[in-house]
């Protein structure tokens, strides 16, 4: 691999690690906002997620086509340009693809979390609508967890998939 195409990638996937870094921080701040229950804010920053995802799908294809056009693009990995970067090189660049690897945990971690809580808030919401309005009797109980247990009641509300 010639030094024009390794300073490209290096570019990119440095690119690529502010690109995370965003994403990172829109999650941050999704929890934030989910706590604080300010909607607008969701939006708009379910956007910025969009909009951040979409760069780094591009810049995923800027790599691939500047380390070898032809590698399938399903199938891609970052190792895969690892083992195509001289050994001399190959430090800087392990760097750069650990780096990535800790954000994409780090955003996993946290978006997981929002998950759990929309769906707490929603089993929540779904219990008390289901005591106003008299369709069962309640049953429910925090567990050891902090958690409301479930009273059998029927779903009135759900996250979208």
């Amino acid at each position: 691999m010639d030094d024009t195409i390794m300073r490209s990638l290096e570019k990119l996937l440095y690119q690529k690690i502010m690109l995370y870094n965003d994403l990172l921080d829109c999650f941050k701040k999704e929890r934030e906002h989910l706590i604080n229950i300010d909607v607008d804010k969701l939006w708009t920053l379910s956007k910025e997620k969009e909009t951040v995802c979409s760069k780094i799908k591009s810049i995923r294809k800027e790599i691939i086509s500047a380390a070898n056009p032809g590698i399938d693009e399903k199938s891609f990995s970052l190792k895969q340009i690892l083992n195509l970067i001289p050994g001399s090189e190959r430090a800087a660049y392990q760097k750069l693809y650990l780096t990535l690897n800790r954000l994409k945990s780090e955003i996993e971690v946290i978006r997981r979390e929002n998950v759990i809580f929309i769906n707490d808030s929603l089993q929540f919401l779904d219990e008390m609508i289901s005591i106003i309005t008299g369709e069962t009797e309640s049953k429910s109980m925090y567990n050891d967890k902090c958690h409301v247990s479930k009273s059998g009641t029927n779903i009135l509300l759900s996250r979208e998939a």
